[in-house]
C-alpha cells in the first residue's frame, strides 16, 4: 500500500485527493461549476512543503548558471538538494517532503524578517553543512588512502636495493627528463625577453614614424606656400605685361601658326606651375617602415615557438611530478567531490569529471553553502522560529540524509 501510494503521489502529486476548482460544483468563488479544472496552489507554510528546496531558488530564473541548469529538474526554479546525487555514490536518498515552485516563489517573496522567522534557510544551511563535513571527511580519508598506496608503491619499488623506505620522490626522478624540463623553462624565458626588447624597439620605431611624418608635413606645407607665391607672383607678371602691351602700338598681326605654337607654350606654362610636381616618399619613412616590418616578423616567429615550448614543459613537469612505476601513484584526489582523478586521464575524461553529476552537486552545495554563511545563517546551530520549532526531532542533515524530524 505504501509503494502504491509513493507511485500515485510522484504521477499525481500528493494533493490528487484535494478538492478541485472549476469540478463537481465547486468553483473559487463560492458558485456552481464551470470553468477548467485546477488544482489550489501550495504555501510556504504547508507542513508537507520541502522547505530546503523552498529556501534554494536559482540565481536567475531567465539565465541560470551552467551548473543550476545542469543540476535544476526541467522546469523547476529551484535546486533540490535530494536530487543532486541521484544514482551516485553521494546519493542521499529521496526527499520525503513535497517540492513546489509556487511555495518556493511566495518564499522567495517573504520580507526578510518573516524568512528569518520561518528558519527555511537555517535549516538549508545546517543541512549543506553536515553534506560538506561528510565529503570533507572522504576527500580525507581518500588522500589518506592514496597516501597509504603511494609508500606501499615506494616499498615495492626499492626493495632490495638496500635504501629501504628512504627513497623520495623529490631525489629520484629522472635527471634527463628534469635537465630538458629545465632548458625549455630557459629557453622560453630568453625568447620572452626577446620579445619584450622586439617589443621596445618597435614602439621607438612608431614613435620615430610619427615624429618623421610631422617634420615631413611641415616640409610640404612649406612647399606648397613657396608655389602658391610663384604663381601669384607669376599672375602679377601676366597682368603687368597686358598693360604694357596696351600702351603700345599696334603691331600688325602674326602668323596664325605661329600664334597658336605660341598659344600652346604658355598653356603647358600654366599647366606646368598649377600642378605641383609628384610627390616622393621620403628615403628614411622607407627605412623605418621596412625595420618595423622585420621586427613584426621576428615577434611573429618567436610567438610561433612560445607555445610547444610550453606544452612540452607542462608535460615534463607533469610526469616529473608522479612515479610512473605504478598507476596508483598517478591518482589525484579531487577537493571538491572527493573523487580519485588519473594525470593519465585524457582531457575528455576530465573534462567529463568536472561535467559530472558529483562534482557539478558539491560544487554547488559548496557555493551556496558559502553565500549562506556570509548571511550569517546556520551559525550557532540556532535556527528561525516556526519553521524550527514546527519540526521535532533535533536539526536538519545527518548521516541519514533526509530529514530527522517531522512536522507536526
Amino acid at each position: 500500500a505504501d509503494e502504491a501510494r509513493a507511485m500515485l503521489d510522484a504521477l499525481m502529486g500528493a494533493d490528487r485527493n484535494a478538492p478541485v476548482e472549476g469540478a463537481s460544483g465547486v468553483s473559487s468563488n463560492g458558485g456552481g461549476g464551470g470553468g477548467p479544472p485546477r488544482r489550489q496552489k501550495r504555501s510556504c507554510y504547508d507542513p508537507d512543503i520541502c522547505p530546503l528546496y523552498s529556501a534554494w531558488s536559482l540565481s536567475s530564473q531567465d539565465n541560470p548558471t551552467w551548473a543550476e541548469s545542469v543540476a535544476a529538474n526541467e522546469g523547476a526554479g529551484g535546486i533540490d538538494i535530494y536530487d543532486l546525487f541521484t544514482n551516485t555514490k553521494s546519493d542521499i536518498g529521496a526527499n520525503p517532503y513535497r517540492v513546489d515552485d509556487h511555495a518556493r516563489e511566495e518564499f522567495a517573496s517573504l520580507p526578510d524578517h518573516e524568512k528569518r522567522r520561518l528558519g527555511y534557510e537555517d535549516m538549508l544551511a545546517r543541512k549543506l553543512q553536515d553534506l560538506v563535513r561528510q565529503c570533507d571527511r572522504t576527500v580525507a580519508r581518500n588522500k589518506e588512502k592514496l597516501r597509504r598506496e603511494v609508500s606501499q608503491a615506494m616499498k615495492q619499488r626499492t626493495a632490495g636495493s638496500g635504501m629501504g623506505n628512504r627513497e623520495d620522490l623529490i631525489v629520484t626522478v629522472n635527471e634527463e627528463m628534469l635537465e630538458k624540463c629545465a632548458s625549455n623553462v630557459a629557453q622560453a624565458t630568453l625568447i620572452e625577453e626577446e620579445m619584450a626588447n622586439l617589443v621596445e624597439n618597435l614602439e621607438g620605431l612608431e614613435e620615430d614614424e610619427k615624429n618623421l611624418l610631422k617634420v615631413l608635413e611641415e616640409d610640404e606645407k612649406n612647399l606648397l606656400r613657396v608655389l602658391a607665391e610663384k604663381k601669384q607672383e607669376e599672375k602679377d607678371n601676366v597682368a603687368a605685361a597686358s598693360t604694357n602691351d596696351e600702351d603700345k602700338p599696334m603691331e600688325p598681326p602674326k602668323k596664325k601658326k605661329k600664334k597658336s605654337k605660341d598659344k600652346a607654350k604658355d598653356a603647358a606654362a600654366e599647366e606646368s606651375t598649377e600642378t605641383p610636381p609628384a610627390k616622393i616618399v621620403d628615403p628614411r619613412l622607407l627605412d623605418i617602415q621596412k625595420s618595423k616590418l622585420t621586427t613584426l616578423l621576428q615577434l611573429q616567429s618567436l610567438s610561433l615557438q612560445l607555445p610547444p615550448l610550453r606544452d612540452n614543459t607542462d608535460n615534463l613537469l607533469r610526469q616529473l611530478q608522479y612515479l610512473r612505476s605504478d598507476t596508483s601513484t598517478d591518482k589525484v584526489v579531487c577537493d571538491v567531490s572527493g573523487n580519485f582523478m588519473s594525470s593519465r586521464d585524457a582531457d575528455e575524461r576530465i573534462a567529463a569529471h568536472y561535467a559530472g553529476k558529483q562534482y557539478v552537486g558539491w560544487k554547488l552545495v559548496r557555493d551556496k553553502l558559502k553565500e549562506l554563511l556570509k548571511k550569517g545563517m546556520g551559525v550557532g546551530g540556532g535556527g528561525g522560529g516556526m519553521g524550527c520549532e514546527g519540526r521535532r526531532g533535533g536539526g536538519y542533515g545527518g548521516g541519514g540524509g533526509g530529514y530527522q524530524n517531522d512536522r507536526g
